[in-house]
């Protein structure tokens, strides 16, 4: 090979190699960061946190422990089903969220109602109002002392209501918690929901 040809090949392996480089810029998926995340209303951990163990009650029938939360991304809200209004808002919300995620995402992602209103809210009743939403969602509830474990292990407050009183609220945090495929505490979902902006970040970060 004469030195001119070899002067041609180094060029285009050049060429080739920044072509290369563009290409790679321009499609793969951009990185994340927490600014990103924040005016999306995504708060996520540098390290994800433990989930104690508890055992609860499912909607419909059966046990429900954070076993349940291993194998798959999880959304985890805490509500009850007499909740006039963030409740059935934020499940609308989830309902739509996960309705618009890719494929790959939305079957890897469960959603799951934790009623902090175990008075009212039995097995039977959690499985008709998520029937509502969606009948993939999940719920669970149970004795007050594992609810308050769980709660706050996600950092999530609510205030133990009078049940003596008629009608009664139940004041709880609005935000959704996000779990990763460990069944760790991730981070959460700010309240109000920015559906649109989780439905586009959300598929990226699952894919961390």
């Amino acid at each position: 090979m004469s030195g001119v040809q070899r002067t041609v090949w180094i060029i285009l392996a050049i060429i080739a190699m920044i072509l290369g480089l563009l290409l790679f810029k321009m499609t793969r998926t951009p990185d994340l960061d927490a600014e990103q995340l924040s005016q999306a209303g995504i708060f996520v951990f540098d390290a994800p946190r433990p989930v104690p163990e508890v055992r609860l009650q499912a909607a419909g029938n059966g046990d429900w422990t954070e076993q349940q939360l291993r194998g798959q991304w999880d959304l985890v809200f805490f509500g009850y089903t007499f909740c006039p209004d963030i409740c059935p808002t934020t499940l609308a919300d989830l309902r739509q969220l996960v309705a618009d995620l890719p494929e790959q995402a939305r079957d890897n992602l469960r959603v799951t109602l934790v009623s902090v209103d175990p008075e009212r809210d039995t097995p039977a009743r959690l499985r008709e109002y998520l029937d509502y939403f969606n009948p993939e969602f999940r719920g669970a509830t149970g004795e007050p002392a594992e609810l308050e474990k769980l709660a706050s292990a996600l950092s999530i407050a609510y205030i133990e209501p009078d049940t003596s009183e008629q009608d009664y609220l139940v004041d709880h945090s609005g935000q959704v918690v996000l779990i990763d495929p460990e069944g760790r505490y991730a981070g959460f979902l700010r309240a109000p929901l920015q559906r649109q902006s989780v439905t586009r970040y959300l598929p990226q970060l699952m894919q961390r």
